[in-house]
């Protein structure tokens, strides 16, 4: 249900967005402000920010406590915005929505962790985790499109009230894994923790403000404006002197160089952070591509509500078919011919989008794109979490939960920007401006399909590189998925001081 939860809240935004800004000021969304994207991007931004902070307290404390207390968490802030109709308030509420996925995220592989041993059993579990993902996704969709626009809240009161349930489940249900962490010798790594997430926020916020600082003066560079090369000079900064702290400096650094030693390890992070930009570009601008009334679909509005959200049903179905097939994939086919695929996958599910005429065949066209796109995402996230923990030692197991989620949040967070930048420059090299009235609204409808197909273009380049990478620098060893050809689930009262609250009763 975590799982559901975050792709919930992130996939469903996308659609709620705009339905919930009607209910707010109009100059909170003009020149120089951050528009639209801040809100947008600013979960996924504080959740990879701050993943790293809560992995090292649950590698210390274990993943219970803070499981529990995440989902409590999410409960509340996705509560508190829908009786308040202000931007800033909905801006905080997505940053402590982003504390709370952070929180439990990385606490469930902790306790994955402590329960299975590597091999088939804790592999179909993690694939069956990942499978929420699109699950979440498609009920994240149907949910925002089936709210009417003049009660969006109710797509955020779902969430909680899904979140306060499985916080109430967890609690009584869970084993506890309170266990003695003193041997694994970890500490807190403050000045690592500040120094990161400092410099991911700083640096998030100059790209996403570019676009629009220039929207009062055409003539001038969004960088040029002190707004934006500031907190982007500081930004670089604060980066630089995390990697020397990390390097050289923390005792108990909080994301130490021994983790990217690993083989593979540092060459499929890099590749994950273009294929998760291609994700975020694809899944953020392909609703708003196809809700469009420029002509993209045959529906002369384009497509709204539940009609839009049917587009992505074969995302969930076929997402949670992979997820629960590829724990079990992984012992027949080797990772690398499953990692290409999906490299693949990821390239041409937005190229479609880019190169293919309008108005689009949803059978030709769109449903190849969700089904490369639902590939691309599944495949590549089932073995990253197979990989990443099954190749580190115990002590890093939380920091596996927090690498894995903090690739694909942060290459959301940041190519939205870097999308939203490209899309500026396409629409600002249209010269409508000269067109006479009569063929001005083609112009503009022409100009706005154009600069998506840029964008989505930006997606297929930031996949394609994310391929190079994987062709040239990816090996990954098959010890990951058949060290054990049979693994059971590790006896409890090893593990922890009580197995579930629930158990503890029904022995008194």
């Amino acid at each position: 249900m975590t799982q559901f939860l975050a792709e919930y809240l992130i996939s469903g935004f996308a659609i709620a967005l705009p339905k919930l800004t009607l209910r707010v000021d109009s100059t909170m969304l003009g020149p120089g402000t951050l528009g639209l994207f801040w809100p947008a991007t600013l979960l996924t931004l504080v959740l990879s920010a701050a993943l790293l902070i809560f992995a090292r307290v649950a590698d210390i404390r274990g993943g219970y406590g803070i499981f529990v207390l995440g989902l409590l968490w999410l409960s509340i802030w996705t509560l508190l915005p829908g009786f308040f109709e202000n931007l800033v308030v909905l801006d905080v509420a997505r940053a402590m929505q982003g504390l709370a996925i952070a929180a439990f995220m990385p606490s469930t592989f902790v306790m994955v962790s402590s329960f299975y041993h590597d091999g088939p059993r804790k592999n179909f579990v993690l694939g069956l985790y990942s499978g929420c993902a699109p699950l979440g996704f498609c009920v994240g969709f149907f949910i925002s499109s089936a709210c009417p626009d003049g009660k969006p809240q109710w797509y955020l009161w779902t969430a909680s009230i899904m979140a306060f349930v499985t916080a109430i489940t967890a609690y009584l249900t869970i084993p506890h894994d309170w266990t003695d962490r003193k041997q694994l010798g970890l500490k807190m790594d403050w000045v690592g923790a500040i120094l990161i997430t400092s410099g991911l926020i700083l640096l998030n916020y100059a790209l996403a403000y570019e676009p629009s600082a220039n929207l009062s003066d055409k003539a001038r560079e969004g960088f040029s404006y002190p707004e934006v090369y500031v907190p982007f000079a500081v930004a670089l900064v604060l980066l630089l002197a995390a990697v020397w702290w990390e390097g050289w400096m923390a005792v108990c650094p909080i994301l130490p160089f021994d983790f990217f030693r690993t083989k593979g390890v540092l060459a499929f992070s890099l590749a994950g952070l273009c294929f998760y930009g291609a994700y975020g570009v694809w899944l953020y601008e392909s609703a708003q591509y196809f809700a469009s009334d420029t002509g993209v679909t045959s529906s002369v509005d384009g497509l709204q509500g539940t009609r839009l959200a049917l587009w992505y049903v074969p995302t969930a179905i076929g997402g949670l078919v992979l997820c629960v097939l590829g724990g079990g994939l992984m012992h027949i086919i080797p990772f690398m011919v499953l990692l290409l695929i999906s490299a693949i996958a990821w390239v041409v599910a937005p190229l479609l989008l880019a190169v293919c005429p309008t108005p689009l065949n949803y059978w030709a066209t769109v449903l190849p794109s969700m089904l490369c796109a639902t590939i691309g995402i599944d495949l590549t996230y089932t073995l990253t979490l197979v990989y990443f923990s099954s190749a580190q030692p115990k002590r890093y197991q939380g920091l596996c939960g927090a690498v894995c989620s903090i690739l694909i949040n942060l290459g959301m967070s940041f190519s939205l920007p870097l999308s939203e930048i490209v899309e500026t420059k396409a629409l600002s090299s249209a010269g409508c401006s000269g067109v006479d009235v009569s063929g001005y609204e083609q112009c503009i409808n022409s100009a706005t399909n154009w600069s998506y197909r840029t964008m989505f273009m930006y997606a297929a380049a930031s996949a394609g590189l994310g391929l190079v990478i994987c062709v040239l620098f990816v090996r990954f060893p098959q010890r990951a998925a058949t060290e054990k050809s049979r693994d059971e689930e590790r006896p409890r009262d090893t593990l922890s001081k009580a197995s579930s609250l629930v158990e503890d009763r029904g022995m008194i």
